[in-house]
């Protein structure tokens, strides 16, 4: 079934923005609304992108941060809401320039400030401060997640990319490639990002901006010149590579989901090297080892117990993450979707697909099944739905794959994407059926 905001907290359009901003290198993001609005989005962004090493709040004294490291606001109170927030912007954009010194400012009204109608820009530019600004007047209300990320990437490349020439003519090496719809928002960040370098260096292509990750200005100014976008999360990459290429001429590659699973990251593997002129063979034999040491603990589990194929699973996520999981676990692992549960607006394309993987496989049911009601014994989703379907005695084994987390530190970097994100998968789910 799919979710909606009466059964479900989900994340919406000023989060995606917040998100898409923290996610540059060296930027600020300053929330001109209530301090309430601030402070997840200040924790979630230095979980995920480490800027101190401790809680300290005496290390953020200052009015605006209030002892966290990311995400200043601008605290407006009833009176604000009346006679408007232009002191207290100024203020904060003085000192954020003077005192943080950020590469760019990115200022974003909360949906409640957007009704006193403060012009955001005229109030940036009145302070002469020299940093580059962007901002954001409506952030839109009770939009989904991934609209915020799109506003905010439209924002950006206008004002740090401008005028380029095309990608292939601006190449050097034409193996360079871009990703997109990685963000500090995924729950295996870096991880993913690491796993899809290593799969492109095996063939000789080098990651030149990994947009909304930790990526710097330089980098995304110099997105025009990669020979090729790739669209590893298509909920967050799409409509930002379409834009890149109607812009820049930069062609883009596609799978409508996420590179879950052996069979995906071949396809994908096969597709960036066909457009690149470049051989994956060496891609192909990492996963063939990759499925050769997952084969021999699946054979073991399965001649003792005849795990994990038949073993009922739940998974909740974005339509491009249901379709990875799904298809990984149904295709290699013989597993029975139980229940699947997309959040969140859903291309089309994508829903079909889904919709095909589980006819094929007489699982249709899934899509109609609540996950509050789910039995299944492996459950895939975001710490939220693990959580509440724990505290509602549940017995199952649950896999985090999206934000919230259930707050588990990963020292070692881990993904799902890839071949060693199958491996990882596949650990966790033999794990998973045994304790």
């Amino acid at each position: 079934m799919t979710d909606t905001y009466l059964t479900n907290i989900t994340p919406d359009g000023i989060s995606g923005l917040v998100f898409a901003f923290e996610g540059i290198k060296n930027a600020a993001t300053l929330l001109n609304g209530p301090t309430g609005c601030k402070f997840y989005h200040s924790a979630t962004s230095d979980n995920q992108l480490l800027r101190k090493g401790d809680f300290d709040t005496l290390h953020y004294p200052e009015l605006w941060y209030f002892g966290q490291s990311r995400v200043p606001c601008t605290f407006l109170d009833k009176r604000d809401y009346v006679y408007g927030s232009e002191d207290k912007l100024r203020e904060a954009i003085c000192f954020i320039a003077e005192e943080v010194k950020p590469d760019i400012l990115f200022i974003v009204n909360t949906p409640g400030a957007a009704l006193i109608g403060d012009d955001l820009e005229r109030i940036a530019k009145e302070t002469g401060v020299d940093l580059p600004i962007i901002t954001v007047e409506t952030p839109g209300y009770s939009v989904d997640m991934k609209d915020g990320f799109q506003l905010a990437y439209r924002s950006m490349f206008g004002s740090i990319i401008g005028e380029a020439t095309s990608a292939r003519e601006s190449s050097g090496s034409g193996k360079r490639v871009n990703l997109l719809g990685l963000t500090l928002f995924h729950r295996y960040c870096h991880g993913d990002v690491q796993e899809m370098e290593r799969l492109l260096s095996l063939m000789g292509a080098d990651v030149g901006c990994v947009l909304g990750l930790n990526s710097s200005l330089a980098e995304i100014k110099s997105m025009p010149e990669a020979e090729l976008n790739i669209v590893i999360d298509p909920t967050y990459g799409r409509e930002a590579a379409i834009y890149l290429k109607e812009k820049y001429g930069t062609p883009f590659i596609d799978i409508a989901m996420l590179p879950i699973g052996f069979r995906a990251v071949e396809a994908l593997m096969n597709l960036i090297a066909e457009e690149l002129g470049l051989d994956a063979d060496a891609v192909i034999e990492d996963g063939e080892r990759a499925r050769a040491a997952c084969y021999v603990h699946l054979q073991r589990v399965n001649s003792l117990t005849g795990l994990p194929k038949g073993t009922c699973f739940a998974v909740s996520g974005s339509a491009a993450q249901v379709l990875g999981y799904a298809g990984f676990l149904i295709e290699y692992l013989g597993m029975v979707a139980e229940t699947v549960n997309i959040t969140g607006e859903a291309d089309h394309d994508i829903i079909l697909r889904i919709e095909e993987l589980l006819r094929e496989n007489d699982m249709s049911m899934a899509l109609k099944r609540d996950i509050d009601e789910t039995e299944a014994e492996i459950v895939l989703a975001d710490g939220n739905i693990i959580g509440r379907l724990k505290a509602k005695g549940r017995s199952f084994s649950g896999i985090e794959t999206a934000l919230p987390g259930l707050g588990y530190v990963d020292i070692v970097p881990k993904t799902h994407l890839g071949n060693r994100g199958a491996m990882l998968l596949t650990e966790q789910i033999i794990n998973g059926l045994s304790y």
